[in-house]
């Protein structure tokens, strides 16, 4: 199964729902040698705004941007809030009991899920405000939308509380598979509406204020033959542009759905792992072999493909302006041009893994490296 830890989810009489550890298996075989990165024409200039670290930053983590603010949270609690024009620290606060799945924040307030499986809230200030101890673990990020904590368990069942008092606003449960994947999807909000994958390959809204289910569309469709080839969660936070919401189903397909009328615009055959991006013409996504490939947003249709970069384990891409940004095992971002896929820019960071997703605040490309390195970017 490439590596991606995988849960077997048990119904227990009065017990609720225990999660039991399979283990990560390889249904492939050992790929190539990644490819060696070759010379970049001086096309786009990419300046270091700033920098600062953090502890280690798993894959399941990505950087919160909100309000002009950047979040980051690693594995051993230590949470990080900078400026992104300039990366100046306005707090650091630290988790008792390590933090299992990444941080959510609005810009005012901030949530993590720790280790023992409690909903932390934190403030403008980064102080502790509240804990909730969830019945069930976190391997999705929380979000935080307006003041609303909104937290997705590992047994789908989906909860919002007040950030400011933790009071429970509502809370619903959508159906688990027999497995599930040790890696989440994300949450994204438009116009009070909150969009979210689940474990079924499903890409769902529900209304941000009192959790009403709005639409519901298959993505991902099973294939495969043995539970873990049939494995189709939603990976990575759905993208949003426009009025289309569009994911990737794990190791399945990809595809983009009106979120005015709920319909599945089109969904394709894409073997891949990382979310995908896009601005409501272009969608670009890493495939799992390394390639970068651009579809139109509209019907599916490919438009480019860039293989430049085969085996280098790829993170989620990033549409940024005119260029697509990608991350690598050895802590490169790759820029390519959106229109053509053509490799125009690179940088360096601490040559660990970029695997959590880079994210935008204003004209800054934030990237978070595994081994914790935070750097804010600035191509021209």
């Amino acid at each position: 199964m490439r590596g991606w830890w995988v849960t077997r989810v048990a119904r227990v009489l009065g017990a609720g729902l225990a999660l039991g550890l399979l283990g990560a298996c390889s249904s492939t075989p050992k790929q190539p040698d990644p490819t060696p990165l070759g010379p970049v024409p001086p096309i786009l200039h990419v300046a270091t705004a700033w920098q600062d670290s953090v502890g280690s930053v798993p894959a399941t983590f990505q950087a919160a941007v909100a309000g002009g603010r950047v979040v980051v949270a690693s594995s051993n609690g230590d949470v990080l809030c900078l400026r992104a024009s300039d990366g100046h620290e306005l707090w650091r606060s630290h988790v008792d009991g390590g933090i299992s799945a990444g941080v959510g924040s609005d810009g005012s307030f901030t949530a993590v899920v720790n280790q023992t499986n409690q909903v932390v809230s934190l403030g403008p200030q980064g102080q502790v405000l509240w804990r909730y101890q969830l019945p069930s673990s976190v391997i999705t990020p929380p979000a935080v939308f307006g003041g609303i904590v909104v937290v997705l368990g590992a047994d789908q069942h989906l909860w919002a509380f007040d950030a400011a008092t933790g009071a429970r606003r509502w809370d619903d449960e959508f159906s688990a598979p027999a497995l599930l994947l040790q890696r989440g999807s994300g949450m994204a909000l438009a116009d009070g509406d909150v969009v979210l994958g689940d474990a079924r390959g499903r890409l769902r809204a529900v209304r941000l204020t009192d959790g009403t289910a709005l639409w519901d569309v298959q993505i991902g469709r099973s294939r495969g033959v043995t539970e873990v080839e049939r494995l189709v969660s939603i990976t990575g936070t759905p993208s949003l542009a426009r009025g289309i919401a569009c994911a990737r189903a794990y190791q399945a397909d990809l595809g983009c759905v009106d979120m005015t009328s709920g319909h599945l615009l089109w969904s394709t055959r894409a073997d891949g792992y990382s979310g995908v991006s896009q601005n409501g013409q272009e969608l670009a996504a890493t495939q799992a072999d390394g390639v970068v490939q651009a579809y139109a947003v509209a019907d599916g249709k490919a438009l480019w493909h860039n293989d430049q970069l085969k085996y280098r384990k790829l993170g989620a891409p990033l549409l940024v302006g005119h260029t697509v940004a990608v991350g690598d095992l050895q802590g490169y971002v790759s820029f390519l041009d959106a229109k053509d896929g053509q490799i125009i820019g690179r940088a360096a960071t601490d040559g660990s893994p970029i695997a959590s997703p880079m994210a935008v605040a204003g004209d800054t490309l934030v990237v978070v490296t595994s081994k914790g390195g935070i750097y804010g970017f600035l191509p021209r």
